[in-house]
């Protein structure tokens, strides 16, 4: 893009060109930033509606707008001219007297005089908080002290802008217009910040501007942003800022790694224990808390009850099969079969014998016990029975006769008959099976207390129910197999509950490695295994209780994730990177030669010294003042206090003339610190720019003011420099007293005899009255401005050659001196000691005759003429 300088038209077309280029590089920006140039190319800012729909946009809950070369405004309705017409309405501006204005001429310059303390600084500080001013920290317009309930400082400012007027209320505190940023203010007391500093460029082409506010856009937006992430963050429950749990869990590993992407389902499959982990844990933490050889001797004997149990149980289990019960009704049968023959073989045998039922179970219990008492102790060693003729029955101790011996034969023969002995097998067989039955059985009392020992040792209730619903169901098959029939079904036998054996082996497994943890050392590999896992459920429980806190803070993270993908497209780079490229052409080169210009019409050129861009942020261009020779050497070291402000008026004005716009400067006392010469350059460089603007300008130094004058004049035949005086005045109490008319040792004396005679026509009726007190006030004030007056004339007389605070000598003018004669002189001293005499009370007067209107109007007359005579004369001495 090329760039020139030559004219607004050539200015606006690049301007134009550089809007083009920016609606060609948003295509690859984000959708909120093409929506938001749509929306600056069409308005000069963005408003809090604006913010809260480009908000939207960059969140994705709006759909954009983007920019085209249809939204490119005219670069040219930046460039509106704003002026000052009047400050008014002050309320609590320091100790300024309210209802007072201070107003300004439209165009030319403007001058306000006031004395130290008489209230003009209060009136220029209200200008630099409403308008640009580069202000100081902490440089703020303070209220009345003096007031009993002070509020914030306020003022109303009229103003102009495209001839249409308008007006701002300003206060203290609030925004500015934006508009009245066109008028730049100079205070002497930031010259420093002018020239030190680096500093944003008072204007700023349209292409630049618009940038500029897409990139306030970006910080504004970023800010959002930030504090709906900052809320979001602050919302973060205390107890996942400070995690309690070890982070070697699985808890602490998932809340450490906590993040948008954490699922929810991952939380849940953690959160909570079930009731054998509960009381795992609870055992857990028992066992770490106790003495360990204790608690490991315990351990070891609930291992032994568990042992013993399942042992037994898994005994009476096995005994009750339904193989051992078909075995023992299988010999049940037998031994039922074989006594039934025997019984059959003795229903044969002995059935002519005196008694019944002999062979039968009871009879053969009585028989077994005769043989016991006969072979162990009435007949040791003999074999039974023991017949004869000294033998005797070892039940009655009868002796035997030979019928008595010949049955016992008999019985004896029957017990040793084969199916007898059948019998006797099967019986014991058939015993024998019933006797590991009843061995089995599992007692009520034993099956209670292994229950217990499970229940409450074992903390587990499910194997406790599980055990006793076993050992009851299997005693119960144990009876009732005990009741069958030979022939009965095992069908009809209750089923044993089906039991995992298993169950109690791990139990046992655990209390060993239990056992053996707590004796180990505590750096072992089994304690830390304990430590580890109590941790482990003590991390899940806990995480139960805080799972809702935990789900939701993932949603959190969710939309932080979200907030911050959003903020990504609030990077300001690439703006930067394209507003450094466009102010390069369109503003740089023109300020530094400009810059240039500057210095040499306020007569430092001789310094070397050159404006140099420092950088560019968000947007904006930033120069600063540099020593040619030693450009790392800061200005305000090396230059005096005059060249200090010349250079920081230089800078200034050059800043202002990047832009074809002319709206108003205000200057506060730009020539403090000056000296004459100086002081002539800055009032002829001020006049001249108010020429193209409106200029005003605030000051105590009346010898600033007097320069002005003479540059106005002096400049009138070229061109008409309007100037307006305006004098700010303190009362009693209150300062800002504002009058329109010049400062009396200011105006030419030709201008105060046109006052003087409008002030006697005003006040002559207290003459005519006979209000002496009053009329005798008004003498004395005309007795004392007339000789001020004089004074002035003779000043204005010699002025061709010397003038008035001025350091120099015109010795072009020295021809018009000689137009004065002697009796130039005596006019002059006799006019003037009259007016001394006005008053002034005689020798031997107690009440002198005061001077009447006519008289007074006499001498203004003469002074008029003396003037006018001398005046006349000397400009025909050209």
């Amino acid at each position: 893009m090329t760039v020139t300088t030559s004219g607004k038209s050539d200015e606006s077309s690049n301007e134009a060109s550089a809007l083009s280029e920016i609606v060609s590089w948003s295509v690859d920006a984000p959708d909120w930033q093409r929506d938001a140039l749509r929306r600056l190319c069409q308005r000069e800012k963005l408003d809090e509606a604006d913010s809260a729909d480009l908000l939207a946009i960059c969140k994705g809950t709006k759909a954009a707008s983007p920019v085209t070369a249809d939204h490119i405004r005219d670069p040219g309705a930046a460039t509106a001219e704003v002026s000052l017409t009047k400050l008014h309405n002050l309320r609590n501006v320091n100790a300024l007297q309210p209802g007072e204005t201070l107003s300004f001429q439209k165009s030319g310059l403007t001058v306000i005089y006031g004395d130290n303390g008489a209230g003009k600084s209060g009136y220029a500080r209200v200008l630099k908080q409403a308008c640009r001013a580069r202000l100081l920290k902490g440089d703020v317009v303070l209220p009345n002290i003096n007031a009993a309930s002070p509020g914030a400082p306020q003022a109303e400012l009229g103003f102009t802008i495209g001839g249409q007027n308008r007006s701002f209320i300003w206060q203290q505190g609030t925004a500015t217009d934006p508009i009245l940023t066109a008028v730049s203010v100079f205070d002497s007391r930031t010259a420093t910040v002018h020239v030190d500093a680096t500093n944003e460029l008072a204007y700023t082409p349209v292409p630049l501007k618009i940038l500029a506010y897409l990139a306030d856009a970006c910080g504004i937006l970023k800010g959002k942003l930030t504090a709906e992430i900052k809320v979001l963050q602050d919302q973060t429950p205390a107890m996942l800022r400070e995690v309690k749990v070890g982070p070697q869990t699985a808890v602490g590993k998932l809340l450490a790694a906590l993040s948008a992407k954490t699922k929810v389902e991952a939380v849940e499959a953690l959160a909570g224990l079930t009731p054998e982990q509960i009381a795992e844990l609870k055992q857990l933490d028992s066992d770490l808390a106790s003495d360990p050889v204790r608690a490991a001797r315990s351990l070891q004997t609930l291992r032994t009850k568990i042992e013993e149990g399942s042992t037994s149980l898994a005994n009476l289990v096995a005994t009750v099969s339904d193989q051992n019960i078909q075995n023992m009704l299988g010999l049940k049968g037998e031994f039922e079969a074989a006594r039934s023959a025997a019984a059959l073989a003795s229903a044969d045998l002995f059935s002519g014998e005196p008694l019944p039922n002999v062979g039968t179970p009871v009879w053969r219990t009585l028989w077994d016990a005769a043989r016991r008492y006969s072979e162990e102790a009435a007949y040791a060693g003999r074999d039974f029975p023991v017949v004869g003729h000294d033998a005797r029955c070892v039940l009655c101790h009868q002796e035997l006769d030979t019928e008595a011996s010949s049955r016992l034969g008999r019985f004896e023969t029957f017990i040793q008959d084969e199916s007898k002995r059948r019998e006797e097998a099967a019986r014991a067989a058939y015993d024998a099976a019933v006797d590991e039955l009843v061995a089995a059985r599992f007692s009520m009392i034993s099956l209670r207390k292994l229950v217990s020992v499970i229940r409450d040792d074992l903390e587990d209730e499910a194997l406790a129910n599980a055990v006793r619903l076993c050992g009851l169901a299997h005693n119960w098959r144990l009876r009732a197999a005990m009741t069958l029939s030979a022939d009965a079904s095992l069908l009809d036998l209750p089923r044993g509950k089906e039991f995992d054996f298993g169950l109690f082996a791990a139990h046992v497994d655990a209390l060993a490695k239990r056992a053996a943890a707590l004796v180990a050392e505590k750096s072992s590999p089994e304690r830390l295994a304990m430590v580890s896992r109590r941790d482990e459920l003590a991390a899940r429980e806990w995480l139960a209780t805080v799972k809702a806190d935990v789900i939701a803070q993932i949603g959190r993270l969710v939309s932080i994730d979200g907030l911050n993908k959003a903020a990504k497209a609030t990077a300001t780079n690439k703006i930067t990177a394209l507003s450094t490229q466009l102010a390069g052409a369109l503003v740089t080169h023109r300020l530094r030669a400009r810059f240039a210009q500057e210095v040499d019409k306020f007569g430092v050129a001789g310094l070397a010294v050159e404006l140099q861009q420092a950088r560019s942020s968000a947007g904006i261009p930033y120069f600063h003042v540099r020593l040619i020779s030693k450009p790392d050497k800061p200005v305000g070291e090396i230059l005096s206090e005059g060249e200090h402000r010349c250079v920081a008026l230089a800078a200034f004005m050059a800043e202002l003339a990047t832009t074809e716009a002319t709206s108003s400067i205000v200057f506060d006392d730009p020539v403090s610190s000056l000296d004459h010469i100086h002081r002539d350059k800055v009032a002829a460089r001020l006049a001249m720019e108010s020429l193209k603007r409106q200029v005003i300008i605030f000051t105590h130094d009346i010898a600033f003011l007097v320069l002005l004058e003479e540059v106005c004049r002096a400049t009138r035949e070229r061109a008409a420099i309007p100037m307006a005086y305006r004098v700010v005045s303190r009362g009693a109490d209150m300062a800002g007293f504002c009058n329109t008319e010049p400062p009396a040792n200011v105006l030419p004396v030709e201008k105060v005899i046109p006052q003087m005679r409008k002030h006697l026509n005003n006040v002559k009726i207290h003459h005519e009255r006979g209000d002496q007190a009053s009329w005798r006030r008004e003498v004395g004030s005309f007795e004392k401005e007339l000789r001020e007056s004089w004074e002035r004339a003779v000043e204005e007389a010699v002025s061709p050659v010397i003038k008035r605070l001025s350091q120099k000598v015109y010795t072009d003018g020295l021809i018009k001196l000689t137009v004065l004669n002697e009796t130039d002189c005596i006019t002059m001293r006799e006019a003037f000691g009259r007016c001394s005499r006005l008053i002034h009370s005689q020798p031997g007067e107690l009440n002198p005759k005061l001077p009447t209107p006519i008289e007074i109007e006499g001498e203004i007359s003469a002074l008029e003429s003396w003037i006018t005579g001398v005046k006349v004369r000397q400009d025909a001495a050209k």
